[in-house]
């Protein structure tokens, strides 16, 4: 036991004394190398819209990625220098998801960028209910209808201003969500996952059928953009000698809330109230044991995830100006289950996950047919790959 004991120090030992040899300014350098070729990457690819091209871009970061994974095992000091290095690698991706804007070639790009952070927010969302309380929730997309039906209709019916609508989407969004939380907080596991489900019918029936407030299948139109200081989202964004297309300005929007979201749901995680959603999410007989009112942690739960997707439904309805029922599907509760998974119930795998599923679908346009064929193939790849590494933390 004793040599067992000593071998093991020894261990730790070495393993912090390579990381210790490791001078700071080569793990800084190696960051920002690591980031400027991501970036660059990104760059190409999101221009690429030849067929040929996007097939040999594919190829070309298989060869990369299984490159990238020998050369990481062959030099482990490589992962140690970008793990020390995580606030500055945070950072650089701040500043590159800045600085896209002013990259793109096309205003489509920036539009399909602004989406991806949308889908990430709700994805965010989502990651509250499932990943920090383990509530399974596949009726996620009702709370982003809510929201985006909620600020519409505050927007073009009683004139309020988007500031004023998107904070109340999030709020009625919260508070429909605690409506099927009371009943549904009565079952557990697959039950609970039905009830949801049956829940986000039930709203996109709702919106369909009551045709004097919501419009119906004709939808709701003429849903202004922001303001902000006179100055309006529809129009150009100048920045001294640049001149970016108005889609940039709904980029920064988005991208401002999704910095603040994961903000706050990284504080959240770290709370009390995260600490107790972990300990009812791993056993919720000891949980309760312990004195914990496990109903009040769900509707807690149900809430602040619903608030997000309100949120982000607002965020798109000013965005495109025009919202249907046909807009809401029942898929996109699966793709966000599906990110929450990929993304490994981590905040930034989170928004990284999302954003890649709201790309390479419209990468993939050229294959037409094919292209969700291609793209579940795709995520069964993933899912294989990553699905013995996923480990039970969730923040």
């Amino acid at each position: 036991m004793n040599d067992m004991s000593g071998v093991q120090g020894q261990a730790r030992t070495f393993t912090a004394n390579d990381d210790a040899d490791i001078p700071r300014y080569v793990s800084v350098v190696a960051a920002a190398v690591f980031l400027v070729v991501l970036f660059a990457i990104a760059i190409i690819g999101l221009r690429i819209t030849q067929t040929a091209l996007i097939l040999s871009y594919a190829a070309g970061l298989v060869v990369l990625g299984i490159g990238w994974y020998f050369l990481v095992k062959r030099f482990p000091v490589i992962s140690q220098a970008l793990m020390r290095e995580r606030t500055l690698l945070t950072a650089g991706t701040l500043a590159c998801a800045i600085a896209y804007p002013f990259f793109a070639t096309d205003p489509y790009q920036i539009h399909v960028m602004a989406l991806g952070g949308i889908f990430a927010l709700m994805g965010l969302g989502l990651n509250v209910t499932i990943g920090f309380a383990g509530l399974a929730d596949f009726g996620y997309i009702a709370y982003y209808a809510i929201g985006a039906y909620a600020s519409a209709l505050f927007n073009v019916k009683l004139g309020l201003p988007f500031w004023l609508c998107l904070p109340l989407a999030g709020l009625v969004a919260a508070c429909l969500s605690l409506l099927v939380a009371f009943p549904a907080l009565r079952v557990k596991g697959h039950y609970l996952a039905l009830v949801t489900l049956g829940f986000s019918f039930i709203v996109i029936q709702m919106i369909t059928n009551l045709e004097k407030i919501t419009g119906g299948t004709q939808g709701v139109f003429g849903i202004r953009a922001p303001n902000l200081f006179g100055y309006e989202f529809h129009t150009p964004l100048k920045l001294g000698t640049v001149t970016l297309p108005y889609q940039a300005n709904f980029y920064y929007l988005v991208l401002l809330m999704l910095v603040l979201s994961a903000i706050v749901c990284s504080r959240l995680g770290r709370s009390r109230w995260g600490r107790v959603w972990a300990a009812m999410r791993n056993d919720e007989v000891a949980t309760e044991a312990a004195g914990i009112n496990l109903m009040k942690l769900k509707l807690l739960a149900f809430g602040t995830g619903a608030s997000f997707g309100g949120i982000a439904g607002s965020l798109y309805a000013h965005m495109i100006g025009y919202i249907d029922p046909t807009t809401f599907r029942f898929i996109e509760s699966i793709f966000l289950l599906a990110v929450v998974a990929v993304g490994n119930w981590r905040i930034t795998g989170v928004i990284a996950a999302a954003v890649l599923f709201t790309v390479l679908p419209e990468k993939l346009r050229v294959f037409n047919e094919w292209r969700l064929f291609i793209f579940g193939f795709i995520l069964l790849g993933v899912m294989l790959a990553r699905g013995r590494r996923m480990i039970s933390s969730r923040y």
